[in-house]
């Protein structure tokens, strides 16, 4: 029988032993699960509520503040505003109170950088474990002509990226394994700094505000080709996109080269994928680096008879599919996490 690997549970799996099993039929569900699809959408009358889940698993490192900021992102990639927060904590045997605390005083620092309520949840001791979990949900609002999907994109829409690749799983493996990289101290200090930029919610909500975002995407597990494909997957389509236009930071590229990871499929919550009317694009981009915001276009989207594909810095050209698991995760699997 076929094995399960750490990491996200691979698509075809999603697609045959998870999405099918979707309780009754509610007419008032405008979008359930789905492959790309990473928030629910309930039309309720005027509004449309907004649901998202979300564990933090492959770190020990403020895993209370990353379980706000992961699930607070896939609600703004359906433009609308992160409003409530619940936390179900697990903690191992033996956990002490100090130990609840600090991971609560995360979660409150950053419901209060986005201005959310912290409305329940559940905490429990359970057998097991070797680390914390934090699995989050976040709710939020939008008007029900408003609201944005994965699988909005057509095909000669741009894609927009902001920020850099790799943002978060470079956090976490400069928290985590730091003392086994040979890093010199402040390149070491801007990498595990880099968590300061994992939010996309106030990039999320110039794009729609600005219109022409017709989908967007909070690239985590698999990282951005697995966040483009996943996007593509959804709506349809084909991509190409071009690697020598992608960001990534000096200390991605350094941490990637001594763990050879690839930055490509490292988990980059931080960056916002957006799929863009053409007409549309050069406005988006101004006004989000007007914000401070790096933003490029790597690409474009295209019929799905093109296929899905990438053109690497010597001109070679490779298709591209479902990432099998996270850089992150194999990395842990190599070296363990303490």
């Amino acid at each position: 029988m076929r094995r399960l690997r750490t990491g996200k549970i691979p698509a075809d799996i999603l697609v045959r032993n998870v999405f099918r099993y979707a309780g009754r039929k509610d007419p008032s569900v405008i979008l359930g699960s789905s492959i790309g699809e990473d928030a629910a959408l309930i039309l309720l009358g005027e509004r449309v509520l907004v649901l998202k889940t979300d564990p933090v698993t492959g770190t020990a490192s403020r895993i209370g503040w990353l379980a706000v900021h992961i699930n607070a992102n896939d609600i703004a990639c359906r433009g609308a505003t992160p409003h409530w927060f619940l936390c179900n904590l697990l903690l191992p045997e033996r956990s002490n109170p100090r130990l609840v605390d600090m991971i609560m005083r995360q979660v409150d620092s950053a419901a209060k950088e986005l201005n959310v309520a912290v409305v329940g949840g559940h905490t429990e001791v359970t057998p097991g474990l070797g680390r914390p979990i934090a699995v989050g949900c976040m709710v939020g609002l939008v008007g029900k002509r408003k609201f944005v999907t994965s699988s909005g994109a057509r095909p000669n829409h741009d894609i927009l990226m902001t920020k850099s690749v790799g943002i978060e799983g470079t956090a976490l493996l400069a928290m985590d394994f730091g003392h086994k990289l040979k890093l010199d101290l402040r390149t070491l200090a801007r990498a595990r700094s880099m968590w300061h930029s994992i939010s996309i919610v106030h990039d999320a909500m110039v794009a729609v505000e600005t219109g022409g975002a017709r989908a967007m995407h909070d690239p985590t597990e698999g990282g951005l080709l697995q966040g483009v494909w996943e996007i593509a997957e959804a709506s349809n389509v084909g991509f190409m996109i071009d690697q020598s236009r992608i960001a990534v930071r000096d200390e991605t590229k350094r941490i990637c080269n001594l763990l050879d990871v690839d930055p490509l499929r490292l988990m980059s919550s931080g960056c916002l994928l957006i799929a863009a009317e053409k007409d549309k694009s050069n406005l988006i981009i101004s006004r989000l680096k007007r914000r401070g915001v790096q933003v490029e276009v790597i690409g474009n989207f295209t019929s799905p008879e093109k296929g899905r594909k990438l053109i690497q810095p010597d001109g070679s050209v490779v298709d591209i599919g479902p990432s099998e698991r996270d850089e992150l995760y194999r990395v842990i699997e190599s070296y363990g996490l303490e």
